[in-house]
Parts: C-alpha cells; structure tokens; sequence
C-alpha cells in the first residue's frame, strides 16, 4: 500500500504554501506540490478547451478563468499521481485546515477498504461538510466512511484510486470544458455510485478565498438570476435522481 500526497498551490501563493507545509510537517506528511496553473488572466472566447454552450446548458452561465485553472490544476495533479506508480493519491487545496489525526485515519481507512477487498470506488472526498444520500460502510473512532451517492460539492481533499484516476481522465481528455471541478466530479460519480466521503471532515477549509477558484462568490450572486437559476436546478436534481438510483440498488 503506497500513498502519495500532493498539495496544488499557485507559484505566486507562497504565504499559503508555507501555511500548508505548516499542517502536513505537523502530521509528517511528505508532498508534492503541484504547481497550479493561473487561469485568472485567461481569455475564455481564444480558448479552445472551453466549451461555452454546454456551460450554459449545465451551469447556466460561463465559467471563469479561475475555474478553468482550478480544472486543470487537478486534472494535472490526477496525472501526477498515476505516473507516481503509487496506488493511492491523495490531492490537496492549499486553503487547508487538518484535523490532528487526518494521516493517522487516511491511512487507516485505505488498510480497511484493502483488507475488506471494498475495491469499488473511485474518490474518497474527505471534505464533506454533510451527509445526503448515503449509506454507511464503516467506523473509525468518530468517522464515518460512507457511500456517498450524491458527491459532495468541495474538492479540497480528494482520496483516488488508481482505477478512479484512470477512468477520470479517460472520461474528460477529449472534450472540452464545461463544469468546474467540482461539479464535474459530483455528476460523474453520482452516476457512477463510486464516490466515499468520510464524515465529518477530515480536511476543512481555513477560510481564505481560494486562489485557484477566486470567483466563488461573485458566481453564487450571479446564480440568483433565473437563466442561470434553471439550469443549475436541473443538474443538481439530475444528480440526485441518479445518486438515488444508485442508492436503491443497494
């Protein structure tokens, strides 16, 4: 069982990277630090990766440049970890905030879910914030690992698979696009039924704006106005109907 930490960070953040490297040194936890890519200065309308139609359809707006560099970010960290070798990645934000025992309990859910042979699963978000639409599948002290039918939303710490990482990228290398991270992940693997979370959070946010994902707030504004109300609706009970679909199966 080998494990690899990575922690994305942009080269201009280094007050939060020190921070970072301040909460993972605490816990002993050896890193890679991803060099994020910066898309805040991005032009969406010369970008060819972009598709701006479809984000309307399922987010009812366009997205940022900040929202692209964050996809892109992890989708970099993702390979990172599969040409690592290792057989579990474990992929980082660097607005984090650890709880004290979150290496002691990564690596004692990773020995169960080996041990119990539970090999059915792609991510393990160890950031939920809530339960919605799960099934519990083990204990650990005061953790809880679940079967996490509807993804949560979040991706500031994420357990892959090999296996995860692998279908991930074969599922998103040649199509643009069109979701933030986030909510790319939530609709994959609330279709698929293959995402865990652990609850409550092992990684939490320390409550700075993210550098990678800068326009958080300004996009929950924007989001009240009724063309770009609709089509978030309609993605997220898509999710849910999946996510209890796979619920019921179980």
């Amino acid at each position: 069982m080998k494990i690899s930490f990575y922690l994305i960070n942009l080269d201009s953040s280094v007050e939060r990277l020190n921070k970072a490297d301040t909460e993972l040194s605490k816990q002993k936890i050896n890193y890679t630090r991803i060099s994020a890519i910066d898309g805040r200065k991005l032009e969406l309308s010369s970008y060819s990766n972009y598709d701006s139609k479809r984000s309307h359809i399922f987010t009812g707006r366009d997205l940022i440049g900040a929202e692209i560099g964050c996809y892109l970010s992890h989708k970099k960290a993702v390979e990172t970890f599969l040409l690592s070798g290792s057989d579990y990645g474990v992929i980082l934000e660097d607005d984090l905030r650890l709880n004290e025992d979150f290496n002691q309990k990564v690596i004692e859910i990773i020995k169960w879910l080996e041990n119990n042979k539970y090999t059915d699963w792609n991510v393990i978000n160890l950031g939920a914030k809530k339960k919605k639409l799960t099934s519990k599948i083990a204990e650990f002290g005061n953790y809880e690992l679940l079967n996490a039918y509807y993804f949560p939303i979040l991706a500031i710490g994420l357990i892959w698979s090999r296996k995860g990482a692998q279908d991930f990228l074969e599922k998103i290398n040649d199509r643009p696009i069109f979701m933030p991270i986030d909510v790319e992940l939530q609709a994959w693997l609330s279709k698929n039924g293959k995402g865990l979370s652990v609850y409550p959070a092992l990684v939490l946010q320390n409550g700075s704006e993210s550098d990678i994902d800068a326009g958080t707030l300004i996009n929950q504004q924007k989001s009240l106005r009724a063309d770009r109300f609709f089509p978030r609706q309609k993605r997220m009970w898509m999710n849910k109907w999946n996510a209890c679909k796979k619920l019921l199966e179980k």
